[in-house]
């Protein structure tokens, strides 16, 4: 009776051993998992920081280079004649041009000013193609096409349309800029000889750019703080319009970018 008992009290002593150490275990493994969901999460937090820090950064810098062409434009442009037509002016009232210079002094100034009036115009059209205004996106879409044209690259426009859908005017017009940039930057870098944009409208709507072009390599651009801040301002404005953006290239194979939200 004695040895029972105390192989009894053995079994005992050998099965709270195992239940603290089984539960030590579970306490360490918990530990463990909780610690490394939370490494996980702050390098999570840490990547999506940085991704909207490119994206502010990409926007500002997309602003700025905006406000430096047009002010670029004003002064050397409209700046400049304006301040060639206020000294033909000057002198014409204060009769230092002699008589038979006078009248082709008076048509080199309603030149000028002909021309500045033009140079706003554009201006004004690059901020606000009218055409946007008056036919919708998809006839926009194909003017900027037929005007970026060029004999060493083409570029097409194809409108693929299913359903009847209109965007709103804020929409559109940040359709158009993202389009224009897509292209601009297909005709800057990728030496390509066609550029193709197809519009697709049905239950959603999608943009498919597309170039034969030497291509890049997408994870290295996305490193490269210089030239990932192109692909982080296109996604910044498609995340405005809560869509979704998608890059293909390799080099020497050309570049795909597809970009589709709802309606």
């Amino acid at each position: 009776m004695e040895l029972e008992s105390d192989n009894l009290l053995l079994l005992i002593s050998l099965g709270t051993m195992v239940t603290f150490f089984l539960s030590g275990s579970i306490i360490f493994f918990v530990i463990f998992y909780q610690k490394k969901m939370l490494q996980k999460k702050m390098e999570t937090q840490k990547i999506e920081t940085d991704y909207q820090r490119k994206l502010l950064q990409s926007t500002i810098e997309s602003q700025e280079k905006e406000r430096k062409r047009i002010a670029s434009e004003l002064h050397d442009g409209v700046g400049a004649m304006l301040s060639a037509t206020k000294l033909n002016l000057g002198m014409i009232t204060n009769g230092t041009i002699p008589k038979e210079e006078l009248k082709e002094v008076v048509c080199e100034s309603k030149d000028m000013i002909d021309e500045t009036i033009d140079t706003v115009r554009r201006i004004s059209k690059d901020l606000l193609p009218s055409s946007l205004e008056q036919f919708g996106l998809a006839k926009a879409l194909e003017e900027l096409t037929e005007k970026l044209s060029n004999q060493n690259t083409h570029v097409t426009f194809e409108l693929i349309e299913s359903k009847d859908h209109t965007l709103d005017v804020q929409r559109q017009l940040l359709t158009f800029r993202i389009v224009q940039e897509l292209i601009n930057n297909a005709l800057r870098h990728s030496e390509a000889s066609l550029v193709k944009v197809v519009v697709k409208v049905d239950d959603s709507f999608q943009i498919v750019v597309s170039d034969n072009g030497e291509g890049f390599d997408l994870e290295a651009t996305r490193k490269d703080i210089k030239k990932g801040v192109g692909l982080y301002n296109i996604e910044n404005r498609v995340s405005l319009l809560n869509g979704e953006v998608k890059f293909e290239s390799k080099e020497g194979k050309g570049t795909t970018i597809s970009i589709i939200f709802e309606f």
